[in-house]
Protein backbone atom coordinates (compact mmCIF):
# COMPACT_ATOMS: atom_id res chain seq x y z
CA UNK A 1 0.00 0.00 0.00
CA UNK A 2 2.80 2.39 0.92
CA UNK A 3 4.61 1.73 -2.37
CA UNK A 4 1.37 2.41 -4.24
CA UNK A 5 1.07 5.91 -2.74
CA UNK A 6 4.65 6.68 -3.76
CA UNK A 7 3.42 6.95 -7.33
CA UNK A 8 1.56 10.11 -6.31
CA UNK A 9 4.72 11.75 -4.94
CA UNK A 10 5.93 15.03 -6.46
CA UNK A 11 9.42 16.18 -7.29
CA UNK A 12 12.42 14.22 -8.45
CA UNK A 13 14.96 12.72 -6.11
CA UNK A 14 18.30 14.27 -7.01
CA UNK A 15 21.25 11.91 -6.86
CA UNK A 16 24.63 13.62 -7.21
CA UNK A 17 27.51 11.37 -8.24
CA UNK A 18 30.68 12.48 -6.43
CA UNK A 19 33.83 11.15 -8.10
CA UNK A 20 37.55 11.85 -7.86
CA UNK A 21 37.73 12.90 -11.53
CA UNK A 22 38.22 16.62 -12.17
CA UNK A 23 39.65 19.18 -14.59
CA UNK A 24 42.06 22.07 -14.04
CA UNK A 25 41.67 25.67 -15.23
CA UNK A 26 44.39 28.33 -14.98
CA UNK A 27 44.35 31.87 -16.31
CA UNK A 28 46.10 35.23 -16.18
CA UNK A 29 44.58 38.53 -17.26
CA UNK A 30 47.27 39.68 -19.70
CA UNK A 31 50.56 38.88 -21.38
CA UNK A 32 52.49 41.03 -18.88
CA UNK A 33 51.18 39.00 -15.96
CA UNK A 34 52.64 35.81 -17.48
CA UNK A 35 56.14 37.07 -16.71
CA UNK A 36 55.35 36.82 -12.98
CA UNK A 37 55.06 33.01 -13.22
CA UNK A 38 51.44 33.31 -12.18
CA UNK A 39 50.42 30.38 -14.36
CA UNK A 40 53.12 28.16 -12.88
CA UNK A 41 52.11 29.14 -9.33
CA UNK A 42 48.47 28.33 -10.11
CA UNK A 43 49.32 24.99 -11.69
CA UNK A 44 51.60 23.95 -8.82
CA UNK A 45 48.95 24.87 -6.26
CA UNK A 46 46.26 22.89 -8.14
CA UNK A 47 48.49 19.82 -8.51
CA UNK A 48 49.43 19.87 -4.81
CA UNK A 49 45.75 20.11 -3.86
CA UNK A 50 44.84 17.24 -6.19
CA UNK A 51 47.61 15.03 -4.78
CA UNK A 52 46.60 15.84 -1.21
CA UNK A 53 42.95 14.82 -1.73
CA UNK A 54 43.75 12.12 -4.34
CA UNK A 55 41.87 13.78 -7.22
CA UNK A 56 42.52 12.64 -10.79
CA UNK A 57 42.95 15.57 -13.17
CA UNK A 58 41.65 14.31 -16.51
CA UNK A 59 42.26 17.47 -18.55
CA UNK A 60 44.11 20.79 -18.21
CA UNK A 61 42.54 23.97 -19.59
CA UNK A 62 43.78 27.54 -19.74
CA UNK A 63 47.52 28.06 -19.52
CA UNK A 64 47.23 31.40 -21.30
CA UNK A 65 46.01 34.95 -20.72
CA UNK A 66 42.25 35.52 -21.00
CA UNK A 67 40.21 38.33 -19.51
CA UNK A 68 37.70 37.20 -16.87
CA UNK A 69 35.47 40.20 -17.52
CA UNK A 70 33.80 38.30 -20.36
CA UNK A 71 33.08 34.64 -21.06
CA UNK A 72 34.24 35.02 -24.70
CA UNK A 73 37.38 32.99 -23.90
CA UNK A 74 38.60 30.16 -26.13
CA UNK A 75 40.05 27.95 -23.38
CA UNK A 76 37.12 28.65 -21.06
CA UNK A 77 34.58 27.76 -23.75
CA UNK A 78 36.58 24.66 -24.65
CA UNK A 79 36.40 23.56 -21.01
CA UNK A 80 32.63 24.10 -20.80
CA UNK A 81 32.13 22.14 -24.03
CA UNK A 82 34.28 19.32 -22.69
CA UNK A 83 32.27 19.13 -19.45
CA UNK A 84 29.00 18.90 -21.38
CA UNK A 85 30.13 16.30 -23.91
CA UNK A 86 32.63 14.08 -22.11
CA UNK A 87 31.64 10.58 -21.07
CA UNK A 88 33.79 10.83 -17.95
CA UNK A 89 32.05 11.61 -14.67
CA UNK A 90 33.69 14.96 -13.94
CA UNK A 91 32.48 16.36 -10.62
CA UNK A 92 34.96 19.21 -9.94
CA UNK A 93 36.74 22.12 -11.61
CA UNK A 94 39.96 22.98 -9.77
CA UNK A 95 41.03 26.63 -9.88
CA UNK A 96 43.68 28.50 -7.93
CA UNK A 97 41.12 31.08 -6.77
CA UNK A 98 37.54 31.90 -7.76
CA UNK A 99 38.60 35.14 -9.46
CA UNK A 100 40.72 33.01 -11.81
CA UNK A 101 37.47 31.29 -12.89
CA UNK A 102 35.26 34.31 -13.66
CA UNK A 103 34.85 37.92 -12.56
CA UNK A 104 31.68 38.99 -14.35
CA UNK A 105 27.97 39.06 -13.52
CA UNK A 106 27.36 35.66 -15.16
CA UNK A 107 29.66 33.80 -12.75
CA UNK A 108 26.89 33.02 -10.22
CA UNK A 109 24.54 31.82 -12.98
CA UNK A 110 27.30 29.72 -14.58
CA UNK A 111 28.22 28.08 -11.26
CA UNK A 112 24.56 27.16 -10.65
CA UNK A 113 24.28 25.69 -14.16
CA UNK A 114 27.39 23.57 -13.56
CA UNK A 115 25.95 22.49 -10.23
CA UNK A 116 22.88 21.11 -12.00
CA UNK A 117 25.30 18.94 -14.01
CA UNK A 118 26.81 17.69 -10.75
CA UNK A 119 29.99 19.79 -11.16
CA UNK A 120 31.36 22.02 -8.40
CA UNK A 121 33.99 24.76 -8.66
CA UNK A 122 36.76 24.13 -6.11
CA UNK A 123 39.19 26.94 -5.20
CA UNK A 124 42.42 25.51 -3.78
CA UNK A 125 43.19 28.75 -1.88
CA UNK A 126 39.60 29.38 -0.73
CA UNK A 127 38.35 26.11 0.77
CA UNK A 128 34.55 26.28 0.82
CA UNK A 129 32.15 23.38 1.34
CA UNK A 130 29.48 23.94 -1.36
CA UNK A 131 27.47 20.88 -0.32
CA UNK A 132 25.36 23.10 1.97
CA UNK A 133 23.53 26.43 1.48
CA UNK A 134 26.03 28.28 3.68
CA UNK A 135 28.98 27.26 1.50
CA UNK A 136 27.10 28.12 -1.72
CA UNK A 137 26.32 31.55 -0.28
CA UNK A 138 30.00 32.12 0.57
CA UNK A 139 31.01 31.19 -2.96
CA UNK A 140 28.45 33.59 -4.43
CA UNK A 141 29.73 36.38 -2.19
CA UNK A 142 33.28 35.82 -3.47
CA UNK A 143 31.99 35.99 -7.06
CA UNK A 144 30.20 39.26 -6.23
CA UNK A 145 33.37 40.70 -4.66
CA UNK A 146 35.29 39.79 -7.82
CA UNK A 147 32.73 41.56 -10.01
CA UNK A 148 32.76 44.57 -7.65
CA UNK A 149 36.55 44.74 -7.91
CA UNK A 150 36.27 44.69 -11.70
CA UNK A 151 33.78 47.56 -11.64
CA UNK A 152 36.08 49.63 -9.41
CA UNK A 153 39.04 49.01 -11.71
CA UNK A 154 36.98 49.91 -14.74
CA UNK A 155 35.76 53.11 -13.11
CA UNK A 156 39.33 54.17 -12.27
CA UNK A 157 40.68 53.28 -15.70
CA UNK A 158 37.83 55.06 -17.51
CA UNK A 159 38.43 58.17 -15.41
CA UNK A 160 42.10 58.13 -16.39
CA UNK A 161 41.28 57.55 -20.06
CA UNK A 162 38.79 60.42 -20.04
CA UNK A 163 41.35 62.78 -18.52
CA UNK A 164 43.88 61.97 -21.27
CA UNK A 165 41.22 62.27 -23.99
CA UNK A 166 40.14 65.68 -22.74
CA UNK A 167 43.76 66.77 -23.21
CA UNK A 168 43.69 65.50 -26.80
CA UNK A 169 45.76 62.37 -26.16
CA UNK A 170 44.58 59.04 -27.63
CA UNK A 171 45.44 56.31 -25.09
CA UNK A 172 44.59 53.10 -26.87
CA UNK A 173 45.55 51.62 -30.22
CA UNK A 174 44.93 54.14 -33.04
CA UNK A 175 42.76 53.25 -36.05
CA UNK A 176 44.17 51.83 -39.27
CA UNK A 177 46.48 54.27 -41.07
CA UNK A 178 48.39 55.37 -37.96
CA UNK A 179 51.41 54.17 -36.02
CA UNK A 180 52.61 54.92 -32.49
CA UNK A 181 56.18 56.27 -32.35
CA UNK A 182 58.30 57.77 -29.59
CA UNK A 183 60.14 61.03 -30.24
CA UNK A 184 62.41 62.14 -27.38
CA UNK A 185 60.57 59.67 -25.11
CA UNK A 186 57.26 61.29 -26.02
CA UNK A 187 54.46 59.13 -27.43
CA UNK A 188 53.12 60.38 -30.76
CA UNK A 189 50.56 59.09 -33.28
CA UNK A 190 51.62 59.65 -36.91
CA UNK A 191 50.26 58.58 -40.27
CA UNK A 192 51.84 55.66 -42.14
CA UNK A 193 51.69 54.54 -45.79
CA UNK A 194 48.20 53.08 -45.33
CA UNK A 195 47.11 56.44 -43.94
CA UNK A 196 48.10 58.13 -47.21
CA UNK A 197 45.88 55.68 -49.11
CA UNK A 198 43.00 56.33 -46.69
CA UNK A 199 43.46 60.04 -47.39
CA UNK A 200 42.89 59.29 -51.07
CA UNK A 201 39.68 57.44 -50.16
CA UNK A 202 38.16 60.64 -48.79
CA UNK A 203 39.12 62.59 -51.91
CA UNK A 204 37.72 59.85 -54.16
CA UNK A 205 34.43 60.21 -52.32
CA UNK A 206 34.37 64.03 -52.38
CA UNK A 207 35.94 64.90 -55.74
CA UNK A 208 34.78 61.95 -57.84
CA UNK A 209 31.72 60.94 -55.76
CA UNK A 210 32.72 57.29 -56.09
CA UNK A 211 30.43 54.71 -54.45
CA UNK A 212 31.98 52.45 -51.84
CA UNK A 213 31.99 49.55 -54.30
CA UNK A 214 34.27 51.50 -56.66
CA UNK A 215 36.47 52.57 -53.76
CA UNK A 216 36.78 48.90 -52.79
CA UNK A 217 37.95 48.04 -56.33
CA UNK A 218 40.58 50.81 -56.33
CA UNK A 219 41.89 49.77 -52.92
CA UNK A 220 42.64 46.29 -54.28
CA UNK A 221 45.18 47.86 -56.65
CA UNK A 222 46.94 49.16 -53.51
CA UNK A 223 46.78 45.61 -52.03
CA UNK A 224 44.17 46.64 -49.44
CA UNK A 225 41.23 44.22 -49.34
CA UNK A 226 38.60 46.02 -47.23
CA UNK A 227 34.94 44.99 -47.09
CA UNK A 228 32.21 47.59 -47.71
CA UNK A 229 31.42 47.81 -44.02
CA UNK A 230 35.08 48.47 -43.20
CA UNK A 231 35.24 51.24 -45.82
CA UNK A 232 32.10 52.87 -44.39
CA UNK A 233 33.55 52.73 -40.86
CA UNK A 234 36.76 54.44 -42.02
CA UNK A 235 34.92 57.21 -43.88
CA UNK A 236 32.71 57.85 -40.83
CA UNK A 237 35.59 58.02 -38.32
CA UNK A 238 36.33 61.69 -37.34
CA UNK A 239 39.76 60.61 -36.02
CA UNK A 240 41.15 61.19 -39.53
CA UNK A 241 40.22 64.90 -39.38
CA UNK A 242 41.72 65.38 -35.93
CA UNK A 243 38.66 64.75 -33.74
CA UNK A 244 38.47 62.29 -30.84
CA UNK A 245 35.31 60.32 -30.01
CA UNK A 246 35.18 57.71 -27.25
CA UNK A 247 32.54 56.25 -24.95
CA UNK A 248 34.52 57.61 -21.99
CA UNK A 249 33.80 61.13 -23.31
CA UNK A 250 30.05 60.48 -22.91
CA UNK A 251 29.05 61.99 -26.25
CA UNK A 252 31.57 64.83 -26.35
CA UNK A 253 33.97 65.41 -29.26
CA UNK A 254 37.40 66.94 -28.55
CA UNK A 255 40.33 68.02 -30.70
CA UNK A 256 43.20 65.52 -30.80
CA UNK A 257 46.93 66.17 -30.84
CA UNK A 258 47.61 63.51 -33.49
CA UNK A 259 48.41 64.16 -37.14
CA UNK A 260 45.43 65.00 -39.38
CA UNK A 261 44.94 63.20 -42.68
CA UNK A 262 42.18 65.45 -44.03
CA UNK A 263 40.47 68.71 -43.16
CA UNK A 264 37.18 68.91 -41.31
CA UNK A 265 35.48 70.27 -44.45
CA UNK A 266 36.53 67.23 -46.53
CA UNK A 267 35.33 64.84 -43.80
CA UNK A 268 31.91 66.52 -43.49
CA UNK A 269 31.43 66.68 -47.25
CA UNK A 270 32.28 62.98 -47.63
CA UNK A 271 29.73 62.05 -44.95
CA UNK A 272 27.08 64.30 -46.51
CA UNK A 273 27.54 62.44 -49.80
CA UNK A 274 27.16 59.09 -48.03
CA UNK A 275 24.04 60.36 -46.24
CA UNK A 276 22.40 60.90 -49.64
CA UNK A 277 22.55 57.16 -50.27
CA UNK A 278 22.01 54.45 -47.70
CA UNK A 279 25.18 52.74 -46.57
CA UNK A 280 25.08 48.97 -46.73
CA UNK A 281 22.93 46.52 -48.66
CA UNK A 282 20.12 47.95 -50.73
CA UNK A 283 16.80 46.11 -50.52
CA UNK A 284 15.06 45.55 -53.82
CA UNK A 285 11.42 46.61 -53.89
CA UNK A 286 9.15 43.70 -54.72
CA UNK A 287 6.79 43.95 -57.70
CA UNK A 288 3.14 43.36 -56.91
CA UNK A 289 2.71 41.45 -60.18
CA UNK A 290 4.53 38.47 -58.63
CA UNK A 291 2.84 38.58 -55.20
CA UNK A 292 1.79 34.92 -55.60
CA UNK A 293 5.40 33.67 -55.68
CA UNK A 294 6.09 30.86 -53.18
CA UNK A 295 2.31 30.96 -52.51
CA UNK A 296 1.23 29.18 -55.69
CA UNK A 297 2.47 25.58 -56.01
CA UNK A 298 3.02 23.36 -59.03
CA UNK A 299 0.42 20.57 -59.29
CA UNK A 300 2.99 18.09 -60.65
CA UNK A 301 5.63 18.26 -57.89
CA UNK A 302 3.78 20.28 -55.21
CA UNK A 303 6.75 22.69 -54.95
CA UNK A 304 6.38 26.49 -54.55
CA UNK A 305 6.80 28.44 -57.78
CA UNK A 306 9.17 31.39 -57.85
CA UNK A 307 8.36 34.74 -59.42
CA UNK A 308 10.61 36.76 -61.70
CA UNK A 309 10.50 39.57 -64.25
CA UNK A 310 11.73 38.86 -67.77
CA UNK A 311 14.55 41.33 -68.49
CA UNK A 312 13.90 41.31 -72.23
CA UNK A 313 10.15 41.98 -72.22
CA UNK A 314 9.57 43.24 -68.65
CA UNK A 315 6.88 40.57 -68.27
CA UNK A 316 6.27 38.82 -64.91
CA UNK A 317 6.39 35.00 -64.77
CA UNK A 318 5.85 32.20 -62.26
CA UNK A 319 8.11 29.19 -62.67
CA UNK A 320 8.60 25.86 -60.89
CA UNK A 321 12.23 25.28 -59.85
CA UNK A 322 12.05 21.47 -59.99
CA UNK A 323 14.50 20.13 -62.56
CA UNK A 324 12.65 18.66 -65.55
CA UNK A 325 9.32 20.29 -64.63
CA UNK A 326 8.31 22.70 -67.37
CA UNK A 327 5.68 24.53 -65.37
CA UNK A 328 6.19 28.16 -66.45
CA UNK A 329 3.35 30.65 -66.92
CA UNK A 330 2.73 34.35 -67.45
CA UNK A 331 2.07 35.84 -63.99
CA UNK A 332 -0.67 38.14 -65.27
CA UNK A 333 -2.72 35.13 -66.40
CA UNK A 334 -2.36 33.32 -63.06
CA UNK A 335 -3.15 36.57 -61.21
CA UNK A 336 -6.32 36.92 -63.28
CA UNK A 337 -7.32 33.34 -62.46
CA UNK A 338 -6.70 34.02 -58.77
CA UNK A 339 -8.97 37.10 -58.92
CA UNK A 340 -11.67 34.92 -60.47
CA UNK A 341 -11.23 32.49 -57.55
CA UNK A 342 -11.76 35.36 -55.11
CA UNK A 343 -14.95 36.36 -56.93
CA UNK A 344 -16.29 32.91 -56.02
CA UNK A 345 -16.16 33.93 -52.34
CA UNK A 346 -18.09 37.15 -52.86
CA UNK A 347 -20.98 37.66 -50.43
CA UNK A 348 -24.43 38.17 -51.90
CA UNK A 349 -26.07 41.51 -51.00
CA UNK A 350 -29.39 39.71 -50.43
CA UNK A 351 -28.07 37.74 -47.46
CA UNK A 352 -25.92 40.48 -45.91
CA UNK A 353 -28.58 41.71 -43.42
CA UNK A 354 -29.16 38.17 -42.11
CA UNK A 355 -25.43 37.47 -41.73
CA UNK A 356 -25.02 40.74 -39.84
CA UNK A 357 -27.79 39.76 -37.43
CA UNK A 358 -26.32 36.30 -36.99
CA UNK A 359 -22.82 37.63 -36.27
CA UNK A 360 -24.25 40.08 -33.76
CA UNK A 361 -26.18 37.30 -31.99
CA UNK A 362 -23.13 35.04 -32.03
CA UNK A 363 -21.07 37.77 -30.42
CA UNK A 364 -23.70 38.26 -27.72
CA UNK A 365 -23.79 34.50 -27.02
CA UNK A 366 -20.03 34.29 -26.66
CA UNK A 367 -19.95 37.31 -24.36
CA UNK A 368 -23.14 36.62 -22.38
CA UNK A 369 -21.20 36.00 -19.18
CA UNK A 370 -19.27 39.22 -19.66
CA UNK A 371 -22.46 41.22 -20.13
CA UNK A 372 -24.02 39.58 -17.06
CA UNK A 373 -20.92 40.33 -15.03
CA UNK A 374 -21.09 43.95 -16.19
CA UNK A 375 -24.60 44.35 -14.75
CA UNK A 376 -23.47 42.81 -11.44
CA UNK A 377 -20.53 45.19 -11.22
CA UNK A 378 -22.76 48.17 -11.93
CA UNK A 379 -25.14 47.15 -9.15
CA UNK A 380 -22.17 46.81 -6.82
CA UNK A 381 -21.10 50.34 -7.73
CA UNK A 382 -24.55 51.67 -6.87
CA UNK A 383 -24.41 49.84 -3.54
CA UNK A 384 -21.04 51.40 -2.69
CA UNK A 385 -22.29 54.83 -3.67
CA UNK A 386 -25.31 54.45 -1.38
CA UNK A 387 -22.97 53.38 1.44
CA UNK A 388 -20.98 56.59 1.03
CA UNK A 389 -24.18 58.65 1.11
CA UNK A 390 -25.31 56.83 4.26
CA UNK A 391 -21.87 57.36 5.81
CA UNK A 392 -22.05 61.10 5.10
CA UNK A 393 -25.53 61.23 6.61
CA UNK A 394 -24.39 59.52 9.83
CA UNK A 395 -21.38 61.85 10.04
CA UNK A 396 -23.61 64.93 9.71
CA UNK A 397 -25.91 63.58 12.42
CA UNK A 398 -22.80 63.04 14.62
CA UNK A 399 -23.43 59.29 14.91
CA UNK A 400 -19.81 58.52 13.98
CA UNK A 401 -16.52 60.34 14.52
CA UNK A 402 -14.44 62.06 11.85
CA UNK A 403 -11.80 59.31 12.04
CA UNK A 404 -14.33 56.58 11.27
CA UNK A 405 -15.89 58.68 8.52
CA UNK A 406 -12.54 59.28 6.77
CA UNK A 407 -11.46 55.65 7.24
CA UNK A 408 -14.53 54.08 5.64
CA UNK A 409 -15.01 56.76 3.01
CA UNK A 410 -11.45 56.26 1.74
CA UNK A 411 -12.07 52.53 1.68
CA UNK A 412 -15.30 52.86 -0.35
CA UNK A 413 -13.80 55.42 -2.75
CA UNK A 414 -10.82 53.13 -3.40
CA UNK A 415 -13.14 50.19 -4.13
CA UNK A 416 -15.21 52.33 -6.51
CA UNK A 417 -12.06 53.44 -8.37
CA UNK A 418 -10.83 49.85 -8.76
CA UNK A 419 -14.20 48.52 -9.91
CA UNK A 420 -14.69 51.44 -12.33
CA UNK A 421 -11.28 50.79 -13.85
CA UNK A 422 -12.07 47.09 -14.24
CA UNK A 423 -15.47 47.90 -15.71
CA UNK A 424 -13.92 50.26 -18.24
CA UNK A 425 -11.46 47.59 -19.40
CA UNK A 426 -14.14 44.90 -19.82
CA UNK A 427 -16.91 47.14 -21.12
CA UNK A 428 -18.36 46.17 -24.47
CA UNK A 429 -19.20 49.00 -26.85
CA UNK A 430 -21.93 47.50 -29.02
CA UNK A 431 -21.66 50.33 -31.54
CA UNK A 432 -18.04 49.36 -32.21
CA UNK A 433 -19.02 45.70 -32.54
CA UNK A 434 -21.50 46.66 -35.24
CA UNK A 435 -18.80 48.70 -37.02
CA UNK A 436 -16.43 45.73 -36.93
CA UNK A 437 -19.10 43.42 -38.37
CA UNK A 438 -19.93 45.88 -41.16
CA UNK A 439 -16.25 46.31 -41.97
CA UNK A 440 -15.66 42.54 -42.07
CA UNK A 441 -18.61 41.88 -44.35
CA UNK A 442 -17.68 44.77 -46.60
CA UNK A 443 -14.20 43.24 -46.77
CA UNK A 444 -15.69 39.85 -47.73
CA UNK A 445 -17.81 41.46 -50.43
CA UNK A 446 -14.81 42.96 -52.27
CA UNK A 447 -12.03 40.39 -51.96
CA UNK A 448 -10.94 40.45 -55.61
CA UNK A 449 -10.98 44.27 -55.79
CA UNK A 450 -8.99 44.61 -52.55
CA UNK A 451 -6.38 42.13 -53.78
CA UNK A 452 -6.12 43.78 -57.21
CA UNK A 453 -5.66 47.28 -55.71
CA UNK A 454 -3.15 46.23 -53.04
CA UNK A 455 0.63 46.47 -53.18
CA UNK A 456 2.98 43.48 -52.83
CA UNK A 457 2.75 43.21 -49.02
CA UNK A 458 -1.00 43.83 -48.90
CA UNK A 459 -1.63 41.17 -51.53
CA UNK A 460 0.47 38.60 -49.70
CA UNK A 461 -1.20 39.36 -46.37
CA UNK A 462 -4.70 38.94 -47.87
CA UNK A 463 -3.96 35.73 -49.79
CA UNK A 464 -2.29 34.11 -46.75
CA UNK A 465 -5.35 34.89 -44.61
CA UNK A 466 -7.73 33.35 -47.14
CA UNK A 467 -5.63 30.32 -48.12
CA UNK A 468 -3.18 29.44 -45.39
CA UNK A 469 -1.70 26.48 -47.32
CA UNK A 470 -1.53 28.32 -50.65
CA UNK A 471 -3.06 27.41 -54.00
CA UNK A 472 -2.26 24.83 -56.71
CA UNK A 473 -1.67 25.68 -60.39
CA UNK A 474 -2.21 22.97 -63.02
CA UNK A 475 -0.28 23.78 -66.22
CA UNK A 476 -2.04 21.13 -68.33
CA UNK A 477 -5.52 22.41 -67.43
CA UNK A 478 -4.27 25.99 -67.01
CA UNK A 479 -6.30 26.55 -63.86
CA UNK A 480 -5.86 27.38 -60.19
CA UNK A 481 -7.54 25.66 -57.27
CA UNK A 482 -7.43 26.13 -53.52
CA UNK A 483 -6.03 23.64 -51.00
CA UNK A 484 -7.81 24.75 -47.82
CA UNK A 485 -10.00 27.83 -47.46
CA UNK A 486 -10.64 30.13 -44.54
CA UNK A 487 -13.71 28.55 -42.89
CA UNK A 488 -15.43 31.87 -42.17
CA UNK A 489 -15.09 33.14 -45.75
CA UNK A 490 -16.06 29.76 -47.17
CA UNK A 491 -19.20 29.50 -45.03
CA UNK A 492 -20.42 32.96 -45.97
CA UNK A 493 -19.78 32.23 -49.65
CA UNK A 494 -21.78 28.98 -49.40
CA UNK A 495 -24.69 30.84 -47.81
CA UNK A 496 -24.57 33.39 -50.61
CA UNK A 497 -24.72 30.63 -53.21
CA UNK A 498 -27.64 28.88 -51.50
CA UNK A 499 -29.72 32.05 -51.08
CA UNK A 500 -31.14 32.14 -54.66
CA UNK A 501 -32.52 28.61 -54.22
CA UNK A 502 -34.64 29.63 -51.23
CA UNK A 503 -37.38 31.28 -53.26
CA UNK A 504 -39.23 34.49 -52.37
CA UNK A 505 -41.37 32.93 -49.63
CA UNK A 506 -38.36 31.36 -47.88
CA UNK A 507 -36.39 34.60 -48.18
CA UNK A 508 -39.19 36.50 -46.44
CA UNK A 509 -39.26 33.92 -43.63
CA UNK A 510 -35.45 33.83 -43.28
CA UNK A 511 -34.34 34.50 -39.69
CA UNK A 512 -30.95 34.62 -37.93
CA UNK A 513 -31.67 31.17 -36.49
CA UNK A 514 -32.19 29.68 -39.94
CA UNK A 515 -29.01 31.39 -41.14
CA UNK A 516 -27.17 29.75 -38.25
CA UNK A 517 -28.47 26.31 -39.25
CA UNK A 518 -27.46 26.91 -42.88
CA UNK A 519 -24.01 27.91 -41.67
CA UNK A 520 -23.70 24.72 -39.63
CA UNK A 521 -24.90 22.64 -42.58
CA UNK A 522 -22.36 24.30 -44.88
CA UNK A 523 -19.57 23.66 -42.40
CA UNK A 524 -20.60 19.99 -42.23
CA UNK A 525 -20.49 19.72 -46.04
CA UNK A 526 -17.07 21.43 -46.07
CA UNK A 527 -15.70 19.02 -43.46
CA UNK A 528 -17.03 16.02 -45.38
CA UNK A 529 -15.26 17.20 -48.53
CA UNK A 530 -11.98 17.58 -46.66
CA UNK A 531 -12.27 14.02 -45.27
CA UNK A 532 -13.01 12.64 -48.72
CA UNK A 533 -9.88 14.36 -50.07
Amino acid sequence: MENYFKSFGKGKKTIQTITDECVSYTRVSGAKQMDGLSLEVQLNGINEYANKYKYKIQEYFGGTYESAATDERKEFKRMIKYLKTTKRKISKILVYSLERFSRNENSIWLSSQLRTLGIEIISVTQPIDTSNPSGIMQQKMLFIFGEFDNQLRRQKSMAGIKEHLMQGEWCTRPPVGYDIVKVNRERKIVANETGNIIKKMFYWKVKERLPNVEIQTRLKSYKLNYCLRRIAEILCNPFYCGKLTHKALEGEVVNGKHEKLISEAIFLEANNIMAEKKIGLQTKKERKEIALKRFVKCSNCNQPMRGYISNSWDVPYYKCNTIGCKCNRNANIINSQFESMLDGYKVSNEILPFIKDQLFLTFQEHNASLIENESIVKSHLKELQSKIERLEERFILEEITADLYNKYKDKFVKEIAEISSQLKENQIEMSKVEDYINYSLDFCSNLSKIWACGDYNQRQELQNILFEKGIIYNRQKDECRSVEQNEFIYTIAQLSKETPTFGEQKKNNLTPTSVRSCRAQSRHVYSSRLRSK
